[in-house]
């Protein structure tokens, strides 16, 4: 199973855009788990994962971290880690 977390908090100009740089993403990728926490609201999940900025997206494959973005991601590197993550998860690397 692959999942990607992002951590965001209302006050993160930065967040906003990574909002829009993934929208329409999880349509993409319906067999990945898309999540967002904003730190601010659920501080335990943030400490729990050891993110202190935001945003940060963090890539997983059967809950083994495979990749970690702290700042803006581009579309592409985002696809890309999504797809390695997928491949893992799948066992098809």
């Amino acid at each position: 199973m692959t999942e990607v977390l992002l951590f965001t908090q209302e006050t993160c100009g930065a967040c906003a855009t990574q909002r829009e740089k993934n929208e329409g993403i999880e349509d993409a990728y319906p067999d990945v788990e898309f999540r967002e926490v904003d730190i601010q609201i659920d501080l335990e999940t943030a400490e729990e994962y050891g993110v202190r900025k935001t945003p940060t997206t963090l890539v997983y494959a059967n809950g083994e971290r495979t990749d970690e973005f702290i700042g803006i991601v581009g579309r592409g590197e985002l696809e890309a880690a999504i797809e390695r993550a997928d491949q893992q998860s799948t066992g098809l690397t």
